[in-house]
Order: structure tokens, then C-alpha cells, then sequence
């Protein structure tokens, strides 16, 4: 079980979906509001992520952990700047993971299938098992590399192509996801 716990606020669904994937209680919901944002983390000890200068600044004055991801991030970027800074493991356990979809906690129900517990939507391992597991690689090897900055200055893409690429390997995921429930 992992011990990190966040709240991602409406710009980040992508990011949420990622984190819930690695195991991490992430709360995520479109209708948030930064007040309602602020609240929770305080109230039950969550990390903000967000891409909203004004909100990280005001949790950060009420003494709140906060992460600004850049405005232009790309998935694996992101995710190899959490690692760094909260120690997030880049490796799925399909014992500990959580539903994509509503953060519940999945329960195995038969060979390399599971179901979550709150909204009973199905997951197993498909063709979209390696596009995650590609993303995850090339996290992992930014991490290692100590590629972009851990504070999200100087994190600008390398290129047009290479957002477009993670960002519909990471879409693909979702609509495989999706497909097969």
C-alpha cells in the first residue's frame, strides 16, 4: 500500500488516472474548487497537484504541500518529477492498484483480472498493459537520468511530435481501458 495520498485538481484528471494506476489514494473530480481542494488536503493530510499558481500558492501560505506541474507538461515528465520529490515507485502492483476511474481499491477475481470495490468496473491485463508499461520505462529512465528539474523549471518538451506521441499513447490507454469493460 502506498503511503503518499493526494488530491489533483481539475486540470490533471490524466495525472490522477496515473497515480490511481501506481496505487496512490488520489482523489480527482472535474467540479472541485480550489476551496474545496484546500479543505481536503488539510483535513486528511494530501498532497495538492495542480497546474494553478494561485491554488499552490494559497496552500502553500496555509502551510499545505503543493507541486506545480508545468503548464505544458507531458505524462512521463510529470510522473519522473513526483518520483523524485515524493518518492513515487514507477512500477505497478496489480495488488495495489486502484481503480482508474474512482479511486477504489481493486480486488483480484480471477487470472490477471480485477474488479473494483466501489464501482465494480472490471480491469485486466490487455494489449494496453505494455503502452502503460512503456510510459512508466521512459519515467523511469528520467528519473534515473535526473532528466528535467524536480522543482518543474525547465521541464519544456522536446518537441511537437513527442507531446502529441505521450499524450495519445496515454488517450489509447484510457480508450483501451474503456473498451474492454
Amino acid at each position: 500500500m502506498q503511503t503518499q495520498k493526494f488530491i489533483v485538481d481539475a486540470m490533471l484528471g490524466k495525472l490522477a488516472r496515473w497515480l490511481r494506476i501506481l496505487g496512490y489514494d488520489t482523489l480527482y473530480d472535474s467540479s472541485y474548487e480550489d476551496w474545496k481542494i484546500i479543505k481536503t488536503a488539510e483535513e486528511q493530510k494530501r498532497i495538492i497537484i495542480t497546474r494553478d499558481r494561485g491554488l499552490c500558492n494559497r496552500a502553500k501560505k496555509k502551510g499545505l504541500e503543493c507541486f506545480m506541474v508545468n503548464p505544458d507538461y507531458d505524462i512521463a515528465n510529470t510522473l519522473a518529477q513526483l518520483a523524485r520529490k515524493y518518492k513515487i515507485d514507477l512500477h505497478v502492483n496489480v495488488d495495489a492498484t486502484r481503480c482508474s476511474e474512482c479511486n477504489g481499491i481493486l480486488l483480484k477475481v480471477g487470472d490477471n483480472k480485477w474488479q473494483c470495490s466501489r464501482c465494480k468496473k472490471v480491469y485486466w491485463k490487455g494489449r494496453h498493459w505494455r503502452t502503460i508499461e512503456e510510459i512508466l520505462i521512459k519515467a523511469q529512465s528520467r528519473v534515473e537520468s535526473n532528466e528535467g528539474s524536480s522543482d518543474n523549471r525547465g521541464t519544456k518538451p522536446r518537441g511537437r511530435e513527442k507531446v502529441s506521441k505521450d499524450s495519445q499513447t496515454s488517450d489509447n490507454v484510457k480508450a483501451e481501458v474503456n473498451r474492454q469493460v
